[in-house]
C-alpha cells in the first residue's frame, strides 16, 4: 500500500510542461492567471497552426483566455518576463558560444478595424507592429533556447518635409529596436550578437564594440 509522501513523490517526478517550464513562474498577480497561462501555453504548443478557436476547441478554455487577455496585469512584458529569465539562466549555464539571432518581423492587422493603434506597415498601405525579436540559439546542438526579448514596435508616422537628420535624433527611430534589443544580454564573449543590415548603423556598431560581446553584422 503506498503511502501519501510516496504518491507525492511520484507526482512531483512527472516531467513539467512546455508551459509550466516557461510560464509557470509569471507575475500576474494571482496565481489562478498563471495556472491559466500555462494551460494556453500547452494547448498552443499542442495545436500551433490555426485560430485561436481551432487551438482551443473547448469553449470553456477560449472564454478563459479571453477572461485572461481582458486583465490589466496581463501585459506583453509580464506574460514574457518568466520566459526570457528563464533563457537567460540557460545562457549563464551554458558551455560554449551561443548565437544571439536578431531580426525584425511585421504583424499584419490589417483586417482588424478595431485596433486603432495600429501603426503603419509595409509600404505604408497595412496596419499593424514590428516585432523584434532576440532569439538564443546553441549552434553545437542546433537548438533552440529561448527569447532573450522581444519588443513591439508602433511604427511613427512620417512627418512632411522631414529631414534626414531630423529623422535620425528622433527617439523612437526603428534603428533603436537593434540596441534595445540587446538590453537584457550580459557582457560575455560567449555570445554573439547576430543581425542583419538593419543593424549596420555607425550608433549600433560603436555600442557593440563597448559591449564585452562578440557580434557579427551583415553590411
Amino acid at each position: 500500500m503506498r503511502t501519501e509522501s510516496q504518491e507525492e513523490g511520484e507526482h512531483s517526478a512527472q516531467p513539467r510542461s512546455f508551459g509550466e517550464i516557461n510560464f509557470g513562474q509569471a507575475q500576474l498577480g494571482d496565481q489562478r492567471r498563471t495556472k491559466r497561462l500555462v494551460r494556453v501555453a500547452d494547448a498552443l504548443v499542442r495545436h500551433p497552426g490555426g485560430s485561436l478557436p481551432e487551438k482551443l476547441r473547448c469553449s470553456g478554455e477560449l472564454d478563459g483566455l479571453y477572461h485572461l487577455m481582458k486583465g490589466k496585469t496581463v501585459t506583453h512584458e509580464t506574460v514574457l518576463a518568466a520566459h526570457r529569465a528563464l533563457t537567460l539562466q540557460k545562457i549563464a549555464s551554458h558551455d560554449g558560444p551561443v548565437l544571439v539571432i536578431h531580426d525584425t518581423t511585421e504583424l499584419d492587422f490589417t483586417t482588424h478595424e478595431s485596433l486603432d493603434d495600429a501603426g503603419q506597415i509595409g509600404n505604408g498601405s497595412r496596419k499593424g507592429w514590428l516585432c523584434h525579436n532576440s532569439l538564443v540559439v546553441c549552434p553545437k546542438r542546433r537548438e533552440v533556447l529561448g527569447l532573450a526579448g522581444q519588443i513591439l514596435h508602433r511604427r511613427a508616422t512620417a512627418r512632411k518635409n522631414e529631414s534626414a537628420a531630423t529623422k535620425r535624433e528622433r527617439e523612437d527611430r526603428e534603428s533603436r529596436l537593434w540596441l534595445e534589443g540587446t538590453q537584457t544580454l550580459p557582457s560575455d564573449r560567449k555570445i554573439v550578437d547576430v543581425c542583419d543590415r538593419g543593424a549596420d548603423t555607425f550608433e549600433f556598431l560603436e555600442h557593440e564594440s563597448r559591449s564585452d560581446r562578440t557580434f557579427l553584422i551583415r553590411s
